[in-house]
């Protein structure tokens, strides 16, 4: 057996594992541990804070970060990840938006759908890569 394996022969992605961990760590705590792993392995850092960000995470990024957000990603996809969101946040994300756009992207959060769990999950998800792909390009910070 290679040292993926454990002995009863399971196979273990311990990076897949690592990241599951940070996400459902404290931010504090996740930021912490993550500097920490810049000062040894800048590469790895990277990768782990990019692939450990949540939709959670985005109460921590500033206005103009947010507002980024608005020239990727239709009203819709941002009406549907907002549902099921803190209202606070909600209300802080729209009020950066445009009229029209967040006036659209309100309808959306507020209407029901019979697939939204999964459409919630897909708009996050649409989000979360737009902000990696602007992390990389040193547009965000997270």
């Amino acid at each position: 057996m290679e040292g993926n394996n454990s002995a009863n022969g399971v196979f273990i992605n311990g990076k897949a594992q690592i990241i599951e961990m940070l996400q459902h760590m404290p931010r504090e705590e996740r930021a912490i541990l993550l500097k920490n792993l810049k000062a040894r392995n800048p590469q790895l850092a990277e990768e782990l804070t990019e692939q450990c960000f949540t939709f959670s995470d985005l109460d921590n990024l500033s206005d103009n970060e947010l507002s980024m957000i608005f020239q990727y990603v239709t009203a819709p996809i941002l009406g549907m990840a907002l549902k099921n969101i803190e209202r606070a946040f909600q209300r802080r994300l729209l009020s950066l938006a445009g009229r029209e756009y967040a006036e659209e992207a309100f309808r959306v959060l507020k209407t029901a759908y019979s697939t939204e769990k999964r459409d919630i999950k897909r708009a996050q998800n649409k989000i979360i890569e737009v902000l990696v792909s602007l992390k990389k390009r040193k547009q965000v910070q997270f």
